[in-house]
């Protein structure tokens, strides 16, 4: 084997790659993985993808896309240029859109962390027989034939004396193969009375060996989580100043604040900005706007200020204590239903729906896109007042919240 063909096998790229070396560099705002040199001196027909695909990112960035989606997109053309090859944008066909859709069938979840797949370029991992439980999603094979086809897309209209069509697009619909009662699910009225039973739920925080640096968030953020229907980040995230009083109504008013690239707090969309009302259960009850006042007096920034960051998100340690941990210990993810917080949405989603609640009211709660006009226009103002008396309110899970009291302060 020659020294070049020894530095294309140490990076996993295909022989007809026509990249010589690839210097790898931690992704900042503007490094992008690039090609120093090439093994042919023959003119392309067009520009290689490697040189053309951070013109795309440049894109995204003019856009104001998150800094962790640029990440996962140059992964995705890192991944498509180890499996195709790089080649000018112009040669590649539809045939290699088909292999590139039907490899992620072949391909495992998580490859580039699981101990078992990491060390495996994508060709090995095509030749594995995995279990089914490894299987990439279709949600997640999804994602990522979105990506290509957006980035084709950018190519055939600012491009096309080289690129004509959209050869990563599927011309035929993709169904999800999971069935309907097999995806994640939502909590029953009586999976919540099991997940807040004051004799499991609180020993499982305050006794446990881990919740000794981490209590109170993991006290609070699901019972927040069952009365406003947030996102597991946006609780996470949570700043003392969020907690406003409106025309005597507790809200909880999420806004994405900070420059791009450097945003202190973050939304998944426009409509993701609301104000939420605090049901009579957090404010009277259990006192939550009083300890937000208490955190604030102690000088902190964030209501859970115990919870750190990790991978550009409050709610990882969190999400490993519910999930996985609190969850199995009591007994609901041992019978292979798909629960996680996030299924607490679905069941307030399903609980007003039950009472006719006005579905609008619903998805504002929830931070959703509105459906049509009236909904992105006229919905976005509602008051405070109106969505606690016609929605939040109505939200009663039949729990004894005064059993879940604690001695904060």
């Amino acid at each position: 084997m020659s020294n070049e063909e020894e530095k294309i096998a140490k990076f996993k790229i295909k022989p007809q790659s026509p990249c010589k070396r690839w210097k790898t560099k931690k992704l900042g705002k503007n490094e992008y993985w690039t090609p120093n040199s090439l093994l042919s001196n023959e003119t392309p027909s067009s520009p290689f993808f490697c040189d053309m695909f951070p013109k795309h990112i440049e894109r995204m960035r003019e856009n104001k896309r998150r800094e962790k989606t640029i990440g996962e997109t140059i992964e995705t053309y890192k991944d498509v240029i180890e499996l195709l090859g790089n080649k000018p944008i112009g040669d590649y066909t539809n045939i290699d859109g088909r292999y590139y859709r039907n490899s992620l069938l072949k391909t495992p979840k998580n490859r580039k962390r699981v101990k078992r797949y990491r060390d495996k370029n994508i060709h090995e991992l095509m030749s594995l027989d995995f279990p089914p439980s490894d299987k990439m999603s279709f949600e997640n094979q999804s994602k990522l034939i979105s990506r290509m086809t957006s980035c084709w897309n950018f190519f055939v209209d600012e491009y096309p004396e080289y690129v004509s069509e959209n050869v990563f697009k599927s011309q035929s619909i993709r169904v999800n193969p999971v069935k309907r009662k097999d995806r994640r699910g939502e909590f029953t009225e009586d999976d919540i009375h099991l997940i807040f039973n004051h004799r499991t739920y609180l020993p499982a925080i305050f006794d446990s060996p881990y919740g000794k640096k981490i209590q109170y968030p993991y006290y609070w953020v699901p019972i927040l989580g069952i009365f406003t229907g947030c996102r597991l980040e946006e609780l996470c995230m949570m700043r003392v100043k969020d907690i406003i009083k409106e025309k005597d109504i507790w809200v909880y008013s999420i806004r994405e604040e900070g420059e791009y690239g450097d945003e202190k707090t973050t939304v998944k969309n426009p409509y993701s900005e609301r104000d939420i009302p605090l049901s009579s259960v957090l404010v009277d009850t259990l006192g939550f706007v009083r300890y937000v006042d208490y955190v604030k007096k102690q000088g902190k920034e964030r209501v859970f200020w115990e919870l750190t960051k990790v991978k550009d998100r409050f709610s990882h340690n969190f999400g490993r204590f519910f999930n996985e941990r609190y969850l199995k210990q009591i007994g609901l993810k041992n019978g292979g239903r798909k629960l996680s917080f996030h299924s607490m949405r679905h069941s307030i989603e399903t609980h007003l729906t039950n009472q006719n609640v006005n579905p609008r009211y619903i998805d504002f709660l929830q931070g959703h896109s509105q459906k049509g006009i009236g909904g992105s226009v006229y919905m976005k103002g509602i008051q405070p007042e109106v969505l606690l008396k016609e929605c939040v309110e109505k939200i009663d899970w039949g729990v004894d919240w005064e059993t879940l009291k604690v001695k904060w302060n």
